[in-house]
């Protein structure tokens, strides 16, 4: 899967308004997202969460990010399903 799970985790807790929902959802515990959160943030140079008494919303560098996040998942989801609708090959190999 070509997909970077950093950006899954960006997505989910953006849904879902939560990095405990979030992990939940993903199935992860809650400072692996967390992590994975701050390694984006450290990244992109900039804040993409305001943290909340008990929820997470976007900031607007959060929203911009989004958009591309969103795209680059789909060009991912798209380079996976390339190849998809092509006959499997298979080769036999023989040997004395």
């Amino acid at each position: 899967m070509l997909e970077d799970f950093k950006l899954k985790v960006f997505m989910t807790v953006a849904a879902e308004g939560s990095f405990t929902k979030a992990a939940a959802v993903l199935g992860v515990s809650q400072p692996a997202v967390s992590q994975n959160v701050a390694e984006l943030e450290k990244l992109s140079g900039v804040k993409l969460f305001e943290r909340l008494r008990g929820e997470v919303v976007l900031t607007q560098e959060g929203d911009i990010f989004m958009r591309y996040a969103r795209k680059q998942l789909q060009f991912s989801k798209e380079i996976e399903n390339l190849f998809s609708d092509l006959p499997a090959t298979t080769v036999k190999i023989s040997s004395s």
